[in-house]
């Protein structure tokens, strides 16, 4: 018998009946070895324990009944939730240390994702200046092409993605560092992989979910060595993202058995 451990996004959904008790044992078992191998859906886990507890302290604070604002506020919430309505604007920024990329030597690649984030994110721009941002008004992709090199320069990889294609887009000679645009087809997982260096993405278009994080256009992820995770792409529309990769990622499985890199 084969035990299919589930994606990130799968696993995610399942988390409250997990919690509960109510899973069958195949879909219970599958969470289980899914939980041991992914850091970031245990640490998502684990907020379940420890929301419950923080909303009584908060709604006891008021000694007695709650403010009608906070009552409506709360209200307002639920609501947006319960109706799909997301926040405007990136909800994933970039790591405080990342901006140094900005300055005069620093990372030409990490400087060209946090322009772009820029571009997008207005309570960035209020902290680190407009005049680095690249606008967005229209496609992203468009907003782009002209910080790349020429699109008979990138070198794409279509076989052994799942249905995604990557575009090396440059290559640093002296460091091995490269810059790649990647396409999520809706509703496809990327192949697991280990990361071999510190990896930075910029979603452009789309939406994907990549471990607990659910990233929309604009937003920013990073992943360290040694890192493991197949972001999912929402169903509906592909998703577009420009990743600075530091190392070469490794695939796992048959893709790692036959040393297939990135």
């Amino acid at each position: 018998m084969t035990i299919l451990i589930p994606t990130c996004e799968r696993v995610t959904s399942l988390l409250t009946a997990y919690e509960e008790g109510a899973l069958g044992p195949f879909d219970r078992l599958g969470v289980k070895l899914h939980l041991a191998f992914c850091p970031p859906c245990q640490a998502f886990l684990d907020t379940f324990d420890r929301a419950p507890a923080l909303l009584r302290q908060a709604w006891q604070a008021w000694d007695g009944e709650p403010a009608p604002g906070a009552e409506q506020a709360l209200s307002g919430a639920l609501a947006a939730l319960r109706d799909g309505r997301a926040p405007a604007g990136p909800q994933h920024h970039p790591e405080p240390e990342m901006w140094s990329a900005l300055a005069p030597g620093g990372d030409p690649l990490l400087a060209l994702l946090l322009r772009l984030h820029l571009g997008r994110c207005a309570s960035c721009r209020e902290a680190h200046g407009e005049h680095e941002a690249i606008p967005i008004t229209g496609d992203a992709l468009d907003a782009l092409r002209p910080h790349l090199p020429p699109e008979n320069q990138w070198r794409w990889i279509r076989r052994g993605l799942g249905g995604g294609r990557v575009a090396i887009v440059h290559e640093d000679a002296a460091t091995g560092a490269t810059l790649n645009l990647a396409c999520l087809p809706g509703g496809k997982s990327s192949p697991v992989h280990d990361h071999l260096g510190l990896e930075c993405a910029l979603v452009l278009s789309g939406a994907l979910q990549d471990g607990p994080a659910h990233l929309r256009a604009g937003d920013w992820m990073a992943h360290a060595s040694g890192h493991l995770h197949g972001p999912t792409a929402d169903d509906g529309c592909e998703c577009w993202a420009l990743v600075a990769l530091e190392r070469p990622v490794k695939f796992l499985g048959w893709r790692g058995a036959l040393g297939l890199f990135l």
